[in-house]
């Protein structure tokens, strides 16, 4: 033991009775000893009922315990962090050294362990930061509210930004959905709202923003957010038709801070996802959107709470999977020439149907199915009657580009048409 700590012992052992029996105050004590006044008075009470016990060191003359993890170990940690996970924060480490590793081990000795081989936290907070925003409190009932948003981010570590929608419980925390397109559109939307619908059931009101895929933003240039919400409630768009079709109630944001816990929910994924994409070897979209529904149990394991309220207030689809397929494919009204084909983003498409001249008919686009005509209650398919080419001033959104190249494009019939 050291000198400073034998003297320290002394002073302790001189002044704490003498507090005690009320030679001195817990002040005077205080200074003459080094300690603070709070110690002072622990001692005291401890004193009281061990008496000079409590001076004497309980580990003396007692073996040390073996150090739980050993120096190779410890090597070990760092070599895995350094191999498979850098720039990975220290949490979600702990958590892929127990799932992938087979490594148990507590954040605080992880920490230690990385710290003191000179590898710091990618993730590491500023003391005394506080919170510009207090947390809304959660609804108490699951399905009571759902939270939808998208986050633009180089998910995949390969320096371009795809966008994962997503939806979260408000009660839970936990997502019902996720799902990857290249932007934030209405199809991705749709995606995640299937997810939703065939796991959970239909929630009694949705939380969004006023982004495109949702509202029109079209004549509201020289109006106040407020005169924009207002505006925004009383228009019909396919996002509007879906929620009136399944009952369930819209409620739009102004900020993304209202939108916090969806907003918080993304930093959690930023800094976890693309990390376990790249040691699992995910670098496509598809492949993402594969591993998406193993994704959401390993996040409900790891970080969803239990509801206030055990009640749920999801609610049975009821539907089957055409009706299902129809309510959330994104539907354009068409209408075919003499010889059966139309325009569809300045492009020349054909309908191939028995009857196909001057039909009215509606065009449906989805993630799942790709690009069909419904009409008379039957789906029939479409073709492509003139190359698509990526050119200025091109209408056509890149999402929809991405349903033509895979589920048209890849049709022997129409294999020589391709973007350039």
């Amino acid at each position: 033991m050291s000198q400073e700590y034998l003297a320290l012992q002394e002073r302790k052992r001189k002044w704490i009775p003498l507090a005690c029996i009320g030679k001195c105050s817990i002040s005077q004590a205080s200074k003459r000893i080094g300690i603070t006044p709070n110690s002072v008075s622990v001692l005291k009470r401890r004193y009281r009922l061990y008496g000079d016990s409590i001076f004497i060191n309980g580990h003396k003359g007692k073996s040390y315990q073996k150090k739980k993890y050993s120096d190779d170990l410890r090597k070990e940690i760092c070599r895995i962090y350094r191999n498979y996970w850098p720039d990975t924060n220290f949490s979600a480490f702990k958590d892929r050294l127990t799932t992938y590793h087979n490594i148990k081990i507590g954040i605080i000795t992880l920490t230690e362990i990385l710290q003191s081989d000179g590898i710091k936290s990618p993730k590491a907070h500023s003391k005394g930061k506080k919170k510009k925003h207090l947390p809304r409190k959660e609804r108490p009932c699951t399905g009571e509210l759902l939270q939808l948003d998208a986050s633009e981010h180089d998910w995949l570590m390969n320096g371009e930004k795809i966008t994962l929608h997503g939806a979260v419980d408000d009660a839970t925390h936990e997502p019902t959905g996720l799902y990857f397109c290249r932007n934030e559109c209405r199809l991705g939307y749709s995606e995640v709202l299937r997810q939703t619908l065939t796991s959970q059931g239909k929630p009694e009101a949705v939380y969004i923003d006023r982004h495109a895929a949702f509202v029109k933003n079209a004549r509201k240039k020289d109006k106040t957010l407020e005169e924009r919400l207002e505006y925004s409630k009383e228009e019909e768009t396919h996002w509007t038709e879906i929620c009136n079709e399944l009952n369930t109630k819209i409620i739009l944001a102004l900020s993304a801070e209202a939108k916090g816990r969806i907003e918080r929910f993304w930093e959690t994924l930023q800094g976890r996802l693309p990390q376990l994409f790249r040691f699992l070897g995910i670098n496509t979209i598809e492949k993402a959107n594969e591993f998406m529904p193993t994704y959401i149990k390993m996040y409900k394991e790891r970080f969803a709470v239990p509801p206030q309220n055990e009640k749920s207030h999801y609610k049975p689809a009821n539907m089957t999977e055409n009706e299902l397929e129809y309510l959330l494919s994104v539907k354009f009204q068409k209408k075919t020439r003499w010889n059966g084909e139309f325009i569809f983003h300045g492009f020349l498409f054909h309908l191939e149907s028995p009857r196909a001249a001057c039909r009215d008919f509606t065009l449906c686009l989805s993630e799942k199915t790709g690009i069909w005509a419904f009409m008379d209650g039957k789906y029939y398919p479409v073709t492509l009657a003139e190359p698509l080419t990526d050119c200025v001033g091109d209408p056509m959104p890149q999402v929809e580009k991405d349903l033509i190249e895979r589920y048209l494009l890849k049709s022997t019939r129409v294999q020589r048409y391709a973007f350039g």
